[in-house]
């Protein structure tokens, strides 16, 4: 699942300027993400295919405003704790963009340190060209084609 999500991250390289936003899309297994046409991604420079694993729900979100993308993941036999390592996952879109992390109780100051989630969730993993690191975040139920849409939505 790193690999894929490394390489279609990799894949990111043109840069176009558009105020376009699409839809976070789910990653549909061995169908290529197109850089070009309808319900393309404009910000990858090739179309990519990714082949998700067996239990694995994929997603992303592509900003050509802002040159970037979203990747997610999570797998359907998840575990769910109360606790999460804060990680900065992104940076917000607009002119004065500001680091995005996996969760509102994170900051730059508790980045790498675990806080305790309110509730026990489901986790999915994130990755942006925007910068930071793949982190675990949230999710509102098990994994799903669907919530794996949580995780990509640019903010």
């Amino acid at each position: 699942m790193n690999k894929n999500l490394a390489a279609l991250i990799a894949a990111t390289t043109i840069i176009l300027s558009s105020s376009a936003f699409a839809a976070p899309t789910a990653i549909q297994s061995g169908s290529a993400i197109a850089s070009t046409g309808t319900g393309s991604c404009a910000v990858l420079g090739d179309s990519v295919k990714l082949n998700l694993s067996k239990g694995v729900n994929g997603a992303y979100d592509c900003s050509e405003a802002n040159n970037a993308i979203n990747v997610g993941a999570c797998h359907t036999d998840g575990s769910r704790g109360t606790t999460l390592t804060c990680a900065q996952v992104g940076m917000s879109s607009g002119t004065n963009p500001v680091a995005v992390y996996n969760n509102p109780g994170c900051t730059a100051a508790n980045v790498g340190q675990d806080i305790t989630v309110t509730t026990p969730s489901y986790r999915g993993f994130r990755a942006s060209t925007t910068g930071g690191s793949v982190g675990a975040q949230s999710l509102s139920a098990n994994c799903s084609a669907s919530t794996a849409l949580e995780l990509v939505n640019f903010q």
